[in-house]
């Protein structure tokens, strides 16, 4: 029965990361924001993390804890999975610090980056070494059981440092933020990912107390980051204006409309398309049908000259330069 029920949170874990994924590859794809391909990364690496140092780590240590294996045999085991993951965690970390800055429009210098990974890539090696070291000799149990119990604390600390430098940015310089929804956005971002992460640190120091609570760290290691993905995207959803027309003056846009003879129902479709919607979303939102759509999209496209959305907001923004010449 036990089995079953981990088996069940396993399937429910890997769904949840690969969720994650998805969501924030749909939102990179839709919106083109140059932050959410970082955001899409931390996802997939910090996915990757979670099934070699986590899940194979969970999955390994059952099995031979049902063969009644040593304690420094699972251990070492645990351990050797855990390197097997760190890397991903690394670059995961990093993709959520400059995540944080480029929602803030800045970017890492060049010796935070450097910086960060040989502190991070050192603490990587000895890990390794001292692991090697200890499995040449027979140290006992309890000198083991305080070398895990050091590595637990250790990953902790470095978890909370990374989150302190990455959220402290956006709660700092969010307020430097002009727009007042999106600064609301990235404070909301910001202490949702603070909620995550204290819950998971909390199963992540009870799962070593017994495999039930084990097997809820995982579902919280994989579904914890659903809730800021999920507000991120709703975000976007409803305050997200296109890059080629937020700063568009409308005596600019009337002469564009204009200059190419665009109608009403095409201005509308225009707009439409540069906020980066599917045809099925402009039918929606619209309220025609999907044909109606193509129809009007192929009349813009004629009186354009163009071939796709991309040389239409180009377009649009190449008409905006010369009026402002």
């Amino acid at each position: 029965m036990h089995n079953i029920l981990f088996i069940i949170i396993i399937i429910l874990s890997i769904c949840a990361g690969l969720y994650t994924i998805l969501v924030t590859y749909q939102m990179n794809k839709k919106y083109r924001l140059s932050y959410l391909s970082t955001y899409l990364y931390f996802q997939i690496f910090i996915n990757v993390f979670g099934m070699y140092g986590i899940l194979g780590q969970s999955i390994v240590k059952r099995i031979l804890q049902q063969q009644e294996s040593s304690y420094q045999t699972i251990e070492t085991i645990g351990h050797f999975f855990s390197i097997l993951g760190i890397p991903f965690l690394i670059f995961a970390w990093y993709m959520f610090i400059r995540l944080c800055r480029e929602i803030i429009e800045k970017k890492l210098s060049r010796a935070f980056n450097l910086g960060y990974f040989f502190s991070l890539i050192f603490i990587f090696f000895v890990y390794g070494i001292v692991i090697v070291i200890i499995n040449l000799f027979d140290f006992g149990d309890e000198p083991y059981a305080f070398f895990s119990s050091a590595i637990l604390w250790l990953f902790a600390i470095l978890e909370v440092l990374v989150l302190v430098v990455a959220l402290s940015q956006l709660l700092i310089y969010a307020k430097e933020i002009k727009d007042e929804k999106r600064r609301e956005a990235a404070q909301i971002f910001a202490y949702l990912n603070l909620f995550v992460f204290c819950v998971r640190i909390i199963f992540y120091f009870l799962a070593s107390e017994n495999n039930t609570l084990a097997a809820v760290y995982l579902l919280v290691f994989f579904s914890g980051h659903i809730p800021p993905v999920l507000y991120w995207r709703a975000y976007l959803k409803k305050h997200f204006i296109a890059p080629a027309l937020q700063d568009i003056a409308v005596l600019t846009m009337k002469q564009f409309l204009r200059e190419y003879k665009i109608s009403k129902r095409e201005e509308e479709v225009i707009r439409q398309l540069c906020e980066g919607k599917t045809n099925k979303e402009i039918s929606e939102a619209l309220f025609i049908s999907l044909q109606t759509v193509k129809d009007h999209i192929y009349r813009i496209y004629q009186k354009t000259d163009v071939k796709n959305r991309v040389q239409l907001i180009n377009l649009i923004q190449g008409f905006k330069g010369e009026e402002k010449e």
